[in-house]
Protein backbone atom coordinates (compact mmCIF):
# COMPACT_ATOMS: atom_id res chain seq x y z
CA UNK A 1 0.00 0.00 0.00
CA UNK A 2 0.96 3.66 -0.95
CA UNK A 3 0.18 7.02 -0.85
CA UNK A 4 -0.03 9.14 -3.77
CA UNK A 5 2.86 12.58 -3.85
CA UNK A 6 0.75 15.60 -3.36
CA UNK A 7 1.64 17.32 -7.09
CA UNK A 8 -0.11 13.91 -8.01
CA UNK A 9 -3.13 14.76 -6.08
CA UNK A 10 -3.27 18.70 -6.46
CA UNK A 11 -3.34 17.76 -10.49
CA UNK A 12 -5.81 15.27 -9.83
CA UNK A 13 -8.29 17.94 -7.90
CA UNK A 14 -7.48 20.30 -10.56
CA UNK A 15 -8.30 18.59 -13.93
CA UNK A 16 -11.13 16.05 -12.61
CA UNK A 17 -14.57 15.98 -14.33
CA UNK A 18 -17.47 15.04 -12.47
CA UNK A 19 -17.62 12.97 -9.16
CA UNK A 20 -19.58 10.04 -11.19
CA UNK A 21 -17.94 6.45 -11.46
CA UNK A 22 -18.13 6.94 -15.05
CA UNK A 23 -16.01 10.41 -15.05
CA UNK A 24 -13.19 9.35 -12.91
CA UNK A 25 -13.11 5.93 -14.74
CA UNK A 26 -13.08 7.72 -18.08
CA UNK A 27 -10.46 10.46 -17.00
CA UNK A 28 -8.08 8.54 -14.24
CA UNK A 29 -9.39 4.40 -14.72
CA UNK A 30 -10.45 4.83 -11.12
CA UNK A 31 -13.71 4.28 -9.06
CA UNK A 32 -15.24 6.58 -6.99
CA UNK A 33 -14.29 4.65 -3.92
CA UNK A 34 -10.39 4.97 -5.06
CA UNK A 35 -11.12 8.14 -5.50
CA UNK A 36 -12.54 8.67 -2.00
CA UNK A 37 -9.51 6.94 -0.70
CA UNK A 38 -6.94 9.80 -2.40
CA UNK A 39 -9.12 12.64 -1.34
CA UNK A 40 -8.91 11.15 2.55
CA UNK A 41 -4.98 9.93 2.21
CA UNK A 42 -5.35 6.66 2.69
CA UNK A 43 -2.99 4.46 0.93
CA UNK A 44 -3.84 2.44 -2.24
CA UNK A 45 -2.92 -1.03 -3.52
CA UNK A 46 0.79 -0.48 -5.14
CA UNK A 47 -0.73 -0.87 -8.37
CA UNK A 48 -3.02 1.32 -8.65
CA UNK A 49 -0.78 3.96 -7.33
CA UNK A 50 1.98 3.45 -9.52
CA UNK A 51 -0.35 3.41 -12.42
CA UNK A 52 -1.98 6.80 -11.29
CA UNK A 53 1.86 7.75 -11.05
CA UNK A 54 2.90 7.17 -14.61
CA UNK A 55 -0.52 8.45 -16.26
CA UNK A 56 -0.34 11.76 -14.51
CA UNK A 57 3.38 12.21 -13.67
CA UNK A 58 3.61 11.68 -17.63
CA UNK A 59 0.63 14.70 -18.13
CA UNK A 60 2.39 16.74 -15.86
CA UNK A 61 6.05 16.29 -17.94
CA UNK A 62 4.48 17.77 -20.65
CA UNK A 63 3.41 21.29 -19.13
Amino acid sequence: MEHLPTAIVDHMHRTRPALTDEALQDRFGISYNTWRRIVADKPLRRSVAQRLISRIGAELAER
